[in-house]
């Protein structure tokens, strides 16, 4: 367990945030494949059509996938401090940059810092000059084999893909080239921090020295690790990554949301985020819905008003909420149809979206202002307080706040009783519904919190000042 003062590592301006991810090359409609030979197209100057869109939605961070030079879908890096030329160069993003954050946007972009391409400049030399080369420790080569490309030789790569072979993140050299890349991104372009692609695949010692060279150039800098499985605190602690990428949470919303089973929702936030037990509650970590690798959120749930559901939970657990582009407007895709169909084009603003009702964005801005407006809810302890088949209902409490959060995921209404009283919350309390601020207060008796009427595929934050 962290004290106070140590979980002071995670920046300020990222507990309070809500994160936006954009695939680059798909939301904008890139080529899938880099030719490498044609003039940098401004791809990214089109991201302007979408400020407002971004704003509105009550985005404070976007997280940028891939936008270094690579060959097809951005994770099989050319060079780290280029700008894909299918996206723009760098006095384009310099701009974007600038841009974003006049409008107090924070950005942090992904970084592939386990694999490279083939065609990266050090990977092309141990090919010309073999065992000879300068280079010749920089990948984790078998030099009594050969590769699938008759190299010569054979090389680890990521998860058996040749066509991204990793580096050898133990060599001085290859650590103090990507360092250099860093410090230039931080530093000289100005972002706000990494989200780390594969971070669970790399040693903790490498994030160590990595957050000291970035947090020295940016001391408010956000270091994100892509953790799929395992134990997050091996890789996120005060002397390695800020966060890491809630894969627990994220399954276990649209899971138990699918099987009328929110008891699961509640053993994962439970075992994670209960003050005296839980194995994360000393992380704040990103949440989400979606992202560039999973299938979308509304192809993934079986009922799609479920979606209204989700954002809610979404919104009012803890961690840092993240929305993965075109989610907000209803776009589908299946992961089993391939990568292309998680990631394609964004709709315009101004053009027919795939929910035409533009209900999903609405509510999505809606929660995404309540969360920014509540503390409890920013930084809030967690507390369960009841749950069953299609209800499910638990507290976040700040010095300042206590917001009880009920949720529905029925077809019927439901009314649900809470025994708040076992977490300090006096008879006598009243909470007022911020999602329906009409409706009466709703006042604590006998220790219990009772609402009558919480409506299908949605739910009620209550909310009383301490």
């Amino acid at each position: 367990m962290f004290t106070p003062e140590q979980m002071d590592w995670v920046p300020g301006w990222v507990r309070r945030a809500i994160f936006y991810h954009i695939y680059p090359l798909g939301f904008l409609g890139a080529p899938q494949h880099n030719d490498r030979q044609a003039e940098p197209v401004p791809r990214l100057a089109e991201l302007r059509r979408w400020y407002d869109h971004i704003t509105h939605l009550g985005v404070t961070a976007i997280y940028f996938g891939p936008l270094f030079e690579s060959l097809s879908h951005g994770y099989d890096t050319v060079d780290y401090f280029t700008i894909d030329r299918r996206l723009g160069d760098m006095a384009l993003f310099r701009q974007i940059v600038a841009e974003l954050h006049e409008r107090g946007i924070k950005i942090i972009l992904d970084g592939v810092f386990n694999h490279t391409s083939r065609e990266f400049f050090a990977f092309q030399d141990i090919r010309r000059h073999g065992q000879s080369s300068r280079y010749a420790d920089w990948y984790l080569i078998d030099w009594q084999a050969d590769s699938s490309y008759h190299d010569g030789f054979a090389y680890q790569s990521w998860e058996g893909h040749q066509s991204m072979p990793r580096l050898n993140l133990k060599n001085p050299a290859v650590r103090n080239y990507l360092f250099e890349v860093a410090r230039m991104w931080l530093g000289d372009v100005g972002v706000d921090g990494w989200r780390l692609d594969v971070a669970y695949e790399i040693g903790p010692d490498f994030w160590w020295e990595f957050r000291r060279v970035c947090k020295q150039i940016k001391p408010d800098c956000f270091l994100l690790g892509e953790m799929i499985g395992g134990d997050y605190r091996v890789w996120v602690a005060p002397d390695l990554l800020d966060s890491g990428t809630d894969y627990q949470f994220y399954k276990a919303v649209w899971s138990s949301l699918n099987a009328a089973n929110f008891w699961e929702l509640k053993a994962v936030m439970e075992r994670a985020f209960h003050p005296e037990w839980g194995v994360f509650k000393d992380l704040t970590l990103l949440t989400f819905l979606g992202n560039h690798d999973v299938t979308r959120i509304l192809s993934q749930l079986d009922e799609p008003r479920h979606v209204y559901t989700a954002l809610l939970i979404l919104m009012s657990a803890p961690g840092v909420p993240c929305l993965y582009y075109g989610d907000e407007v209803g776009m589908r895709g299946r992961k089993e149809e391939g990568d292309a169909a998680l990631r394609g084009p964004m709709p315009l603003p101004e053009a027919e979206w795939p929910d035409r009702e533009r209900a999903i964005y609405r509510e999505a801005a809606r929660l995404a202002g309540i969360r920014r407006s509540h503390p409890a809810l920013l930084y809030g302890r967690f507390a369960p307080l009841e749950a069953g088949d299609t209800v499910f209902s638990f507290l976040r409490q700040s010095s300042r706040e206590t917001a009880v959060i009920m949720l529905n995921s029925g077809g019927q209404p439901a009314g649900l009783t809470c025994p708040v009283g076992r977490e300090g919350v006096p008879d006598g309390k009243t909470f007022t519904d911020v999602l329906d601020p009409a409706r009466p207060a709703y006042t604590v008796q006998g220790g219990r919190l009772a609402v009558d009427k919480i409506w299908p595929y949605w739910g009620r934050i209550l909310i009383a000042e301490n």
